[in-house]
Protein backbone atom coordinates (compact mmCIF):
# COMPACT_ATOMS: atom_id res chain seq x y z
CA UNK A 1 0.00 0.00 0.00
CA UNK A 2 2.88 2.37 0.85
CA UNK A 3 4.50 1.61 -2.53
CA UNK A 4 1.24 2.44 -4.34
CA UNK A 5 0.88 5.71 -2.42
CA UNK A 6 4.48 6.64 -3.20
CA UNK A 7 3.97 5.85 -6.90
CA UNK A 8 0.83 7.99 -7.11
CA UNK A 9 2.63 10.84 -5.35
CA UNK A 10 5.53 10.67 -7.81
CA UNK A 11 3.17 10.56 -10.84
CA UNK A 12 1.14 13.51 -9.60
CA UNK A 13 4.33 15.46 -9.07
CA UNK A 14 5.43 14.72 -12.63
CA UNK A 15 2.08 15.82 -14.05
CA UNK A 16 2.05 19.10 -12.15
CA UNK A 17 5.64 19.83 -13.10
CA UNK A 18 4.72 19.26 -16.81
CA UNK A 19 2.24 22.20 -16.82
CA UNK A 20 4.10 25.54 -16.86
CA UNK A 21 3.63 27.33 -13.60
CA UNK A 22 3.21 30.64 -15.43
CA UNK A 23 0.34 29.42 -17.70
CA UNK A 24 -2.68 31.68 -17.25
CA UNK A 25 -6.13 31.54 -18.79
CA UNK A 26 -7.31 34.65 -20.61
CA UNK A 27 -10.93 35.48 -21.47
CA UNK A 28 -11.14 36.68 -25.08
CA UNK A 29 -14.34 38.24 -26.40
CA UNK A 30 -15.09 38.04 -30.13
CA UNK A 31 -17.81 40.14 -31.74
CA UNK A 32 -18.68 39.79 -35.41
CA UNK A 33 -20.85 41.69 -37.87
CA UNK A 34 -22.51 39.57 -40.56
CA UNK A 35 -22.90 40.59 -44.20
CA UNK A 36 -26.13 41.99 -45.63
CA UNK A 37 -29.23 41.51 -43.54
CA UNK A 38 -27.70 38.74 -41.46
CA UNK A 39 -29.15 35.27 -41.06
CA UNK A 40 -32.40 33.71 -39.92
CA UNK A 41 -33.06 33.59 -36.20
CA UNK A 42 -32.92 29.79 -36.17
CA UNK A 43 -29.48 29.77 -37.86
CA UNK A 44 -26.19 29.91 -35.96
CA UNK A 45 -22.69 31.31 -36.31
CA UNK A 46 -19.73 29.22 -35.14
CA UNK A 47 -16.06 29.78 -34.41
CA UNK A 48 -13.67 27.20 -35.84
CA UNK A 49 -10.00 27.44 -35.02
CA UNK A 50 -6.89 26.10 -33.39
CA UNK A 51 -8.66 26.29 -30.02
CA UNK A 52 -11.22 23.58 -31.00
CA UNK A 53 -9.34 21.50 -33.56
CA UNK A 54 -10.98 23.45 -36.41
CA UNK A 55 -14.41 21.96 -35.82
CA UNK A 56 -16.78 24.03 -38.04
CA UNK A 57 -19.91 23.13 -36.09
CA UNK A 58 -18.70 22.86 -32.49
CA UNK A 59 -21.67 23.56 -30.22
CA UNK A 60 -19.28 24.80 -27.51
CA UNK A 61 -18.19 27.56 -29.89
CA UNK A 62 -21.62 28.59 -31.16
CA UNK A 63 -21.87 32.37 -30.88
CA UNK A 64 -24.63 34.21 -29.00
CA UNK A 65 -27.03 36.29 -31.06
CA UNK A 66 -27.21 40.01 -30.26
CA UNK A 67 -29.36 40.86 -33.26
CA UNK A 68 -29.69 39.48 -36.79
CA UNK A 69 -26.34 40.91 -37.90
CA UNK A 70 -24.27 40.84 -34.68
CA UNK A 71 -22.99 37.84 -32.70
CA UNK A 72 -20.74 37.53 -29.68
CA UNK A 73 -18.78 34.84 -27.79
CA UNK A 74 -16.23 34.79 -24.97
CA UNK A 75 -13.72 31.93 -25.19
CA UNK A 76 -11.00 30.75 -22.78
CA UNK A 77 -7.45 30.93 -24.14
CA UNK A 78 -3.92 30.65 -22.79
CA UNK A 79 -2.46 34.09 -22.23
CA UNK A 80 0.29 34.93 -24.72
CA UNK A 81 -0.55 32.09 -27.11
CA UNK A 82 -1.28 32.75 -30.78
CA UNK A 83 -4.57 31.41 -32.16
CA UNK A 84 -6.02 31.14 -35.67
CA UNK A 85 -9.72 30.96 -36.53
CA UNK A 86 -12.54 31.52 -39.01
CA UNK A 87 -16.31 31.98 -38.85
CA UNK A 88 -18.76 29.42 -40.26
CA UNK A 89 -22.46 28.73 -40.41
CA UNK A 90 -21.88 25.19 -39.12
CA UNK A 91 -19.87 23.56 -41.93
CA UNK A 92 -16.89 24.24 -44.18
CA UNK A 93 -19.24 24.54 -47.14
CA UNK A 94 -20.60 27.66 -45.41
CA UNK A 95 -17.38 29.31 -44.27
CA UNK A 96 -16.68 33.03 -44.56
CA UNK A 97 -15.17 34.27 -47.85
CA UNK A 98 -13.64 37.43 -49.29
CA UNK A 99 -15.47 39.98 -51.45
CA UNK A 100 -14.35 38.14 -54.58
CA UNK A 101 -15.75 34.86 -53.28
CA UNK A 102 -12.28 33.41 -52.75
CA UNK A 103 -10.82 31.89 -49.58
CA UNK A 104 -9.39 34.30 -47.04
CA UNK A 105 -6.41 33.79 -44.75
CA UNK A 106 -7.04 32.57 -41.23
CA UNK A 107 -7.78 35.30 -38.72
CA UNK A 108 -5.26 35.37 -35.86
CA UNK A 109 -4.76 36.88 -32.42
CA UNK A 110 -2.38 36.56 -29.48
CA UNK A 111 -4.47 36.06 -26.37
CA UNK A 112 -4.47 38.49 -23.49
CA UNK A 113 -6.95 38.81 -20.67
CA UNK A 114 -10.13 40.80 -21.32
CA UNK A 115 -9.16 41.09 -24.96
CA UNK A 116 -11.94 42.25 -27.31
CA UNK A 117 -11.94 41.48 -31.03
CA UNK A 118 -14.35 42.98 -33.55
CA UNK A 119 -14.59 41.30 -36.94
CA UNK A 120 -16.63 41.91 -40.08
CA UNK A 121 -17.61 39.06 -42.39
CA UNK A 122 -17.67 40.13 -46.04
CA UNK A 123 -19.69 37.19 -47.36
CA UNK A 124 -20.41 33.51 -46.87
CA UNK A 125 -19.42 30.74 -49.21
CA UNK A 126 -22.27 29.69 -51.48
CA UNK A 127 -21.65 26.17 -52.85
CA UNK A 128 -22.50 25.59 -56.48
CA UNK A 129 -25.87 23.85 -56.68
CA UNK A 130 -25.64 20.22 -57.69
CA UNK A 131 -27.12 19.73 -61.13
CA UNK A 132 -30.12 17.41 -61.03
CA UNK A 133 -29.44 13.99 -62.46
CA UNK A 134 -30.82 13.46 -65.95
CA UNK A 135 -33.36 10.68 -65.59
CA UNK A 136 -35.07 11.13 -68.95
CA UNK A 137 -33.33 8.10 -70.48
CA UNK A 138 -33.30 5.84 -67.45
CA UNK A 139 -35.03 2.48 -67.67
CA UNK A 140 -38.53 2.36 -66.27
CA UNK A 141 -39.59 -0.30 -63.78
CA UNK A 142 -41.62 -1.98 -66.52
CA UNK A 143 -38.60 -2.10 -68.84
CA UNK A 144 -36.40 -3.51 -66.09
CA UNK A 145 -38.92 -6.22 -65.24
CA UNK A 146 -39.34 -7.31 -68.87
CA UNK A 147 -35.58 -7.31 -69.52
CA UNK A 148 -34.96 -9.37 -66.41
CA UNK A 149 -37.55 -11.93 -67.53
CA UNK A 150 -36.03 -12.04 -71.04
CA UNK A 151 -32.55 -12.54 -69.64
CA UNK A 152 -33.72 -15.44 -67.46
CA UNK A 153 -35.53 -17.02 -70.42
CA UNK A 154 -32.48 -16.77 -72.71
CA UNK A 155 -30.14 -18.20 -70.07
CA UNK A 156 -32.54 -21.08 -69.45
CA UNK A 157 -32.70 -21.85 -73.19
CA UNK A 158 -28.92 -21.70 -73.59
CA UNK A 159 -28.16 -23.85 -70.54
CA UNK A 160 -28.41 -27.27 -72.32
CA UNK A 161 -26.07 -26.15 -75.13
CA UNK A 162 -22.94 -26.17 -72.96
CA UNK A 163 -23.04 -29.85 -71.86
CA UNK A 164 -24.08 -30.84 -75.40
CA UNK A 165 -21.07 -29.09 -76.91
CA UNK A 166 -18.73 -30.56 -74.28
CA UNK A 167 -20.04 -34.05 -75.02
CA UNK A 168 -19.54 -33.55 -78.76
CA UNK A 169 -16.06 -32.16 -78.18
CA UNK A 170 -15.13 -35.31 -76.28
CA UNK A 171 -16.41 -37.47 -79.15
CA UNK A 172 -14.55 -35.34 -81.71
CA UNK A 173 -11.30 -35.65 -79.75
CA UNK A 174 -11.75 -39.40 -79.37
CA UNK A 175 -12.27 -39.77 -83.11
CA UNK A 176 -9.29 -37.57 -83.99
CA UNK A 177 -7.01 -39.54 -81.64
CA UNK A 178 -7.95 -42.86 -83.25
CA UNK A 179 -5.37 -44.61 -85.42
CA UNK A 180 -7.69 -44.09 -88.37
CA UNK A 181 -10.13 -41.19 -87.69
CA UNK A 182 -13.57 -41.75 -89.20
CA UNK A 183 -14.29 -38.90 -91.63
CA UNK A 184 -17.97 -39.77 -91.73
CA UNK A 185 -18.23 -39.38 -87.95
CA UNK A 186 -16.28 -36.15 -88.19
CA UNK A 187 -18.84 -34.70 -90.63
CA UNK A 188 -21.69 -35.86 -88.40
CA UNK A 189 -20.10 -34.24 -85.33
CA UNK A 190 -19.51 -31.00 -87.24
CA UNK A 191 -23.14 -30.95 -88.36
CA UNK A 192 -24.32 -31.46 -84.77
CA UNK A 193 -22.05 -28.66 -83.54
CA UNK A 194 -23.43 -26.38 -86.26
CA UNK A 195 -27.01 -27.17 -85.26
CA UNK A 196 -26.36 -26.52 -81.53
CA UNK A 197 -24.42 -23.29 -82.12
CA UNK A 198 -26.97 -22.07 -84.68
CA UNK A 199 -29.83 -22.72 -82.24
CA UNK A 200 -27.94 -20.91 -79.46
CA UNK A 201 -27.28 -17.90 -81.73
CA UNK A 202 -30.92 -17.79 -82.81
CA UNK A 203 -32.02 -17.85 -79.16
CA UNK A 204 -29.53 -15.15 -78.20
CA UNK A 205 -30.37 -12.95 -81.19
CA UNK A 206 -34.09 -13.25 -80.53
CA UNK A 207 -33.57 -12.28 -76.89
CA UNK A 208 -31.45 -9.27 -77.87
CA UNK A 209 -34.05 -8.19 -80.43
CA UNK A 210 -36.82 -8.33 -77.84
CA UNK A 211 -34.70 -6.33 -75.38
CA UNK A 212 -33.89 -3.61 -77.91
CA UNK A 213 -37.56 -3.43 -78.92
CA UNK A 214 -38.27 -2.29 -75.35
CA UNK A 215 -35.96 0.72 -75.71
CA UNK A 216 -36.86 4.21 -76.88
CA UNK A 217 -34.89 5.82 -79.77
CA UNK A 218 -33.21 8.14 -77.25
CA UNK A 219 -32.14 5.19 -75.08
CA UNK A 220 -30.72 3.38 -78.12
CA UNK A 221 -28.71 6.47 -79.05
CA UNK A 222 -27.35 6.69 -75.51
CA UNK A 223 -26.25 3.03 -75.68
CA UNK A 224 -24.55 3.57 -79.05
CA UNK A 225 -22.61 6.49 -77.57
CA UNK A 226 -21.50 4.31 -74.65
CA UNK A 227 -20.32 1.61 -77.06
CA UNK A 228 -17.67 4.03 -78.37
CA UNK A 229 -15.89 3.76 -75.01
CA UNK A 230 -13.25 0.99 -75.27
CA UNK A 231 -13.92 0.13 -71.62
CA UNK A 232 -17.66 -0.30 -72.12
CA UNK A 233 -19.17 -3.72 -71.27
CA UNK A 234 -19.27 -6.17 -74.17
CA UNK A 235 -22.49 -7.93 -73.18
CA UNK A 236 -25.76 -6.19 -73.97
CA UNK A 237 -27.38 -6.36 -70.53
CA UNK A 238 -24.51 -4.66 -68.70
CA UNK A 239 -24.07 -2.23 -71.59
CA UNK A 240 -27.71 -1.18 -71.26
CA UNK A 241 -27.43 -0.85 -67.48
CA UNK A 242 -24.27 1.27 -67.65
CA UNK A 243 -25.53 3.46 -70.49
CA UNK A 244 -28.84 4.19 -68.83
CA UNK A 245 -27.40 4.64 -65.33
CA UNK A 246 -28.84 1.51 -63.80
CA UNK A 247 -26.62 -0.08 -61.10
Amino acid sequence: MKRLSSLLFILSGCLFSYVPATAQVAAVELMVKLPGTGIQKDSSVFLAGSFNNWNPGDSSYMMHRIDKTHYRLVIPCFKGKKYAYKYTLGSWSKVEKGNDGKNISNRTFIARNRMKIKDVILQWNHPEPVAPKDTSNMLTKAQLAKMSALKDSVMKSLAPAIPQLLSLLKQINTNLLANQPDTTLERQYNQKVTVIVSHALDTLTDGIRQMTDLLTPEQKQKIKETMQDPNAPKDLVNLIMQSLNQK
